[in-house]
């Protein structure tokens, strides 16, 4: 017998397999629909490579059958995810076309497709071939379930009743999946014992004929919405999509409230379904444009990269604890401005250098700005062409000449605002870098100058200030002397953001800041000053590494551990083999590459490899080589068993271009720059706000001498000392990158969607919104507060869902903080059950108990009970490694009488 054979019995008694499925699916019927009746998002995207932060965020989702998409984190999550069938449409040359030739299917040809075919769904076969080509297959990827679709052909009495006995047929097959119908099938109340509902695609608005965007005559719409009563009638639940422009929030939010209030669970994209998330869930953007640079052809010399631009040295750090993912677009060319306007904000580098064409594109593109509220920083004057500086001047309100003002005789102060000056700061005034400059009427100036030349004329410098369409911040002496001004508080107003909204933070985990080090591989090779004269990576492992139980990352240079640098010995290369393997071997050693050679540059395609000597046994120096090659190095011949490398470091003074960056993720290996070497002031100040973690970037020849020694362990006994939360550089830049990739969504007024890898599981908000309520919210451990910032803990899920209130929320058992990394395997309102890990006893803070109460704990299966104090706070000391159980109890007998 044929494997098609069962269902060409199916095909054949379709009449009888009507009547027992629909008997059969009836005590089941209402069980599916219930499940349904929880979700609460719905998402619809018909391309083949849904992201996969999207689909995780909401619990249903209905993708393309063909979609690569990873349902398990969502399933984790108790997400659904519903496979869009066409059971009308197929194409030739597909495995749908074969199946329905070899089934002797009818069809006929597309009107519309030229490679189309349309299905007779009134063919015995019909419904065999949709099980087998479309449902098997979907069914065994991993779908839920199935939205059945016409394809958007015309509904007929005839097509009703096949879909309603292919829904029936594939509700017996399978009897546990969720099943949609298309609400444009016409179909009502008989679908309501074999389908948990409908979806509805196009209510009041529709895809135009050229693509756009048009409105649903009429007639239709009270059509569709009088159906969608009617079937809401029989119990059924209705899931809709309406269509807005891509960037017109308000549009959108007005088609999610159409939908709302007929009752339907909305959702807003674009015609070509392409997964848009326009609403009811609103994005908030986080990228942050930053022009800087210039064309080769026009100053005779490349540009520098992203990473050593003003930006990136000085204004970065606070950008980012807002919340901002900078996008660095370099000035090269006539086309160097983005097509479209999808970022939140601009930043015009100091070291923008444009031509005079590019110029006055660029003063012809400032208008767009304002007209879309996107908010423009001017950090220099760019402009030297005086058809575009005039335009510039005038689009902006700008008053003065906007050129350099010379021999300035004196420069003092003209006005500040204190509250946007950095505490401590001494404002000067600066002849330097002096700018005719005046800002517009009603703006808030910050920081202005005043100036006289030889002649006595005198000049006004507004230098800092907030403006209608943004501000400016032109400051020459920035990158020297650091700024002047408050840059957390000056570009959170300039952005003029929702502080209520979450940022991802990268500075704390667990409620603590963050701690991690490294060692670059320059001066491993080198004698040091100490008697016998032992090198420097042999007092390194000695005096630092073998003292100290922080986590710590160790890079080696491959060139330098062969002996292969100019001037190094042979018969040395064991030697420095041996040190590099004695380092490693220690429990807290983790290990990154510094390159095969360290070289200075890492253009692609080019020979990238510093000088070597005669003995290098290599011909390659490429970029591969660089990285891959070094990591398989140090994996091969030096790392023990159980460990390997996990972080590319990169070399001192040597920026890794985007090519360099993109092999790393290829490779799926972390990276971090190459920071500046020096103690963290972090350590010294605990109670600043925390825009940086506390981190100590460090060389084998800082111990070269005694004294280098000394300050190296003086710098690491504060920061053992001081309450950190340590991890390894890897984990650190894990973290970096997750929270740029961090997608936040508004879900409703105090009600947020964090979206993200759960590498970053820390996030900000002012203290002043409240605290989360930890009844409402999935994947959050706790919070607490720190210099009038509200840090949120997360589980590191790919979906985090935090509301917050105002009011005295429902006690519940929550992390304050910890000095180790936690896992948790419960947490409800009186218990909660973790794990902890780390190289030193671990120290853990609770909250939520009742005030003077117990917590009784099991560590590692020994009971144990501690009390609160008077706000319910209650303080662990644990061993390395524990798996800990936790209860609350009511305050005992004697404390309850104190």
């Amino acid at each position: 017998m044929s494997s098609h054979a069962p269902l060409r019995q199916i095909s054949k008694s379709s009449q009888l397999l009507r009547k027992m499925v629909l008997g059969a699916v009836f005590s089941i019927a209402g069980l599916m629909a219930a499940g349904l009746s929880s979700v609460r998002h719905l998402y619809v995207d018909q391309s083949l490579r849904p992201d996969p932060r999207s689909v995780a965020a909401f619990d249903l989702s209905v993708l393309h059958p063909q979609a690569e998409v990873d349902m398990e984190p969502g399933h984790a999550l108790g997400n659904r995810y519903l496979a869009l069938l066409d059971i009308v449409h197929y194409q030739t040359g597909t495995r749908a076309a074969r199946l329905a030739a070899e089934r002797q299917m009818a069809s006929k040809p597309s009107t519309t497709d030229p490679r189309g075919r349309l299905a007779d769904l009134a063919h015995p076969e019909w419904i065999p071939w949709v099980v087998e080509s479309l449902a098997d297959p979907a069914a065994k990827k991993g779908f839920d379930g199935f939205v059945l679709s016409l394809g958007g052909e015309a509904s007929s009495p005839a097509s009703r009743e096949a879909l309603l006995k292919l829904a029936a047929t594939l509700r017996q097959r399978f009897p546990d999946k969720r099943l949609l119908l298309d609400l444009r099938s016409g179909l009502g109340s008989e679908a309501a014992r074999v389908a948990d509902g409908f979806l509805a695609l196009g209510v009041y608005t529709r895809e135009s004929r050229t693509g756009g965007l048009d409105w649903t005559p009429i007639a239709d719409v009270e059509r569709l919405t009088r159906h969608i009563r009617s079937v809401q009638m029989q119990g059924m639940r209705v899931f809709a999509v309406d269509y807005a422009p891509a960037k017109d929030r308000s549009a959108a939010r007005e088609a999610a409230k159409r939908l709302s209030s007929i009752g339907a669970l909305p959702f807003i994209t674009t015609p070509g379904l392409s997964g848009a998330n326009l609403g009811p869930l609103e994005e908030i953007s986080r990228r942050v444009l930053v022009l800087h640079g210039w064309d080769a052809k026009h100053t005779g010399q490349a540009a520098p990269a992203a990473e050593s631009t003003a930006t990136a040295r000085c204004m970065r750090p606070a950008l980012e604890w807002l919340g901002c993912e900078l996008d660095f677009c370099s000035a090269n060319g006539p086309d160097f401005l983005p097509a479209s306007h999808d970022f939140s904000a601009v930043v015009l580098d100091p070291g923008l250098v444009l031509n005079d064409a590019q110029q006055r594109v660029l003063a012809a593109w400032l208008p767009s700005l304002r007209a879309k509220k996107i908010p423009l920083l001017l950090t220099s004057m760019p402009f030297t062409d005086e058809t575009a500086r005039q335009q510039a001047l005038s689009h902006l309100g700008l008053g003065g000449s906007a050129k350099p003002v010379s021999r300035l005789v004196k420069a003092n102060v003209a006005g500040i605002d204190s509250t946007l000056i950095s505490a401590g700061s001494r404002i000067q005034g600066r002849a330097l870098g002096f700018v005719k400059l005046t800002a517009p009427a009603a703006s808030r100036v910050v920081l202005a100058m005043r100036g006289e030349d030889a002649l006595g004329t005198p000049h006004r410098f507004d230098q800092a200030f907030l403006a209608t369409w943004g501000g400016a911040c032109i400051d020459p002496m920035l990158g020297i002397n650091g700024p002047q001004i408050d840059l957390p508080a000056f570009l959170a107003a300039w952005l003029s953001s929702d502080q209520s909204a979450p940022v991802p933070d990268t500075t704390t985990r667990d409620g603590r800041r963050v701690f991690y080090s490294h060692i670059e591989s320059t001066g491993f090779s080198t004698p040091s000053t100490l008697p016998g004269f032992p090198l420097c990576a042999e007092v390194m492992r000695d005096r630092i590494l073998d003292r100290y139980l922080l986590p710590v990352t160790v890079s080696v240079c491959e060139a330098d551990r062969r002996g292969w640098f100019p001037g190094q010995q042979a018969e040395a290369a064991p030697r420095l083999e041996h040190t590099a393997r004695s380092i490693f071997e220690m429990l807290q050693v983790q290990a990154a590459s510094n390159s095969f050679t360290r070289p200075a540059t890492w253009t692609a395609g080019t020979d990238i490899a510093a000088k070597l000597n005669d003995r290098a046994q290599t011909a390659r120096h490429d970029m591969e080589r660089e990285i891959a090659g070094s990591m398989n190095y140090i994996h091969r011949r030096l790392l023990p068993v159980g460990k390997d490398v996990s972080l590319m470091l990169w070399p001192q003074n040597a920026a890794p271009t985007p090519e360099a960056l993109r092999f790393c993720e290829s490779m799926r290996i972390e990276n971090l720059p190459a920071a500046p070497i020096g103690t963290p002031a972090a350590v010294l100040d605990s109670k600043s706000v925390r825009l940086e973690p506390v981190a100590v970037r460090s060389r084998f020849e800082d111990v070269r001498t005694e004294p280098g020694i000394a300050a190296l362990e003086k710098t690491l006994d504060a920061c053992a000392a001081a309450p950190l939360q340590a991890m390894t550089a890897a984990a650190y830049a894990a973290s970096v990158r997750d929270a740029r990739h961090t997608r936040i969504l508004r879900a409703a007024e105090n009600h947020w969607i964090i979206l993200n890898q759960g590498e970053c599981r820390t996030l900000r908000l002012p203290a002043s919104v409240g605290v989360p309520d930890m009844t409402r919210c999935l994947g959050v451990s706790g919070f607490n507060t720190h210099a009038g910032q509200l840090y949120i803990h997360t589980l590191g899920g790919a979906r985090t869902e935090l509301v917050l209130t105002r009011e005295k929320a429902a006690r519940h058992i929550y992390l304050v903080e910890s000095s180790a990394p936690f896992e948790f395997m419960d947490l409800s309102s009186r218990r909660a059950t973790f794990h902890v890990r780390d190289l030193r006893p671990v120290e853990v803070v609770f909250g939520g108990f009742e005030p003077r109460g117990q917590c009784a704990y099991l560590e590692n299966g020994r009971p144990y009970t501690v009390n609160a104090d008077a706000s319910g706070i209650v303080r662990l000391e644990l061993v390395c490694r524990a798996t800990v159980s936790i209860q609350s109890l009511p305050p005992s007998v004697e404390a309850a009488m104190r």
